[in-house]
């Protein structure tokens, strides 16, 4: 997801140093996640915007190679599949990020807070890692990745993002996190439920579930990437966001959670989408671009979703058999909750949380 990521070519496999840590999940498949979601499979069709669309039979190559990534019982090791320079460099980088090394405490971007000293150190290798293969590696240009996310960070809080504040923005079911594609969350987005204009509190959102979803991921299998699935179904000029807001959340996902993007699913996308396409998809790098898939038509999206979810894990809207559907006072409360319990918060009463939920602010 960042700007000038590149696709991670896995090269010959090679032991690890002994300054690089053994992260626990899946050892037994040779491709990472990242190689799941880069799969460039494309067919002769076109969606009305243009861009290839890929199918269940084109992507035979994705499950045919990538089934053991998630099986159980399994270890994961993130330098499995890199090279002897690529250890080289993490290790470079790593002795960068952190002057004292396995104290972790000095760190090459002077003094930085203690949530994001906590970020960092709870990300470990795979959060360096992510930010390496978003910068090919460029010792230079991924400190400098990093060091402004920090910055960010720092400034715009996400971990103080509230349940509580966000209630209404939330409230129509337009973005909220619900299953799982190969170990990887799923943020449903229906822009047709939008709901308010308040730009601010839109983004506030998005950056909320984002952190949710991650927080719902088992990093000790490697899971790090989520699934965005944006249903299009009566999309029109009058529910469709403002171009600024479209450009600042592709701005924060590309800067500030790069190579999280495993895939964003495109569904019914009608013909008035190629107005927005037209338009936000130079914004787009290239490597992201090949993750964007589209799905229209029960005939496509029967084969897209059946090779990136199992039925369960899928509302039935989008060919699953999960009767999951997004009810605000029972989705919520939970989020409050869980919320509340993250910021080391005493619970709400019930008639305090009503009272949340009912608010039209």
């Amino acid at each position: 997801m960042g700007k000038k990521d590149k696709k991670n070519k896995n090269e010959e496999t090679t032991k690890t140093t002994t300054t690089t840590t053994t992260t626990t999940t899946t050892t037994t498949s040779t491709k990472s996640e990242q190689d799941i979601s880069n799969s460039d499979l494309t067919d002769s069709n076109t969606n009305s915007a243009g861009s290839s669309s890929i199918t269940g039979e084109d992507n035979e190559q994705y499950t045919n190679s990538n089934n053991n990534n998630f099986e159980d019982g399994c270890e994961f090791n993130p330098f499995k599949n890199l090279s002897e320079k690529q250890i080289n460099i993490f290790n470079q980088f790593k002795d960068r990020v952190w002057i004292d090394g396995s104290n972790r405490g000095k760190t090459g971007f002077g003094e930085i807070s203690e949530k994001e000293r906590e970020w960092l150190e709870d990300g470990g290798d795979m959060l360096l890692l992510r930010y390496l293969r978003a910068r090919d590696y460029d010792l230079s240009l991924s400190f400098n990745l990093l060091k402004n996310t920090l910055e960010w960070r720092n400034k715009y809080r996400p971990y103080e993002i509230t349940a509580e504040s966000l209630s209404y923005e939330a409230s129509s079911g337009k973005q909220y996190v619900f299953g799982k594609s190969h170990g990887r969350s799923v943020i449903y987005l229906r822009p047709v439920r939008e709901n308010t204009k308040n730009h601010e509190n839109q983004i506030r959102l998005m950056v909320y579930n984002i952190e949710r979803a991650i927080s719902y991921m088992d990093k000790s299998r490697g899971h790090e990437q989520i699934v965005l699935l944006i249903d299009f179904k009566d999309y029109s000029i009058r529910n469709a966001p403002p171009m600024s807001v479209s450009k600042q959340t592709l701005q924060i996902l590309s800067d500030h959670y790069p190579e999280r993007l495993g895939n964003a699913f495109l569904v019914e996308t009608p013909f008035i989408f190629n107005v927005f396409w037209t338009t936000i998809s130079p914004f787009i790098n290239k490597v992201t671009y090949k993750k964007i898939v589209f799905a229209n038509g029960e005939k496509q999206k029967n084969k897209v979703f059946s090779q990136y979810f199992d039925p369960n894990d899928l509302e039935k809207e989008f060919t699953g058999s999960s009767d999951h559907e997004y009810t605000h006072h029972t989705y919520w409360k939970n989020e409050i909750i869980i919320n509340r319990k993250e910021r080391n918060l005493p619970p709400l009463s019930d008639d305090e949380i009503s009272a949340i939920l009912n608010s039209k602010e």
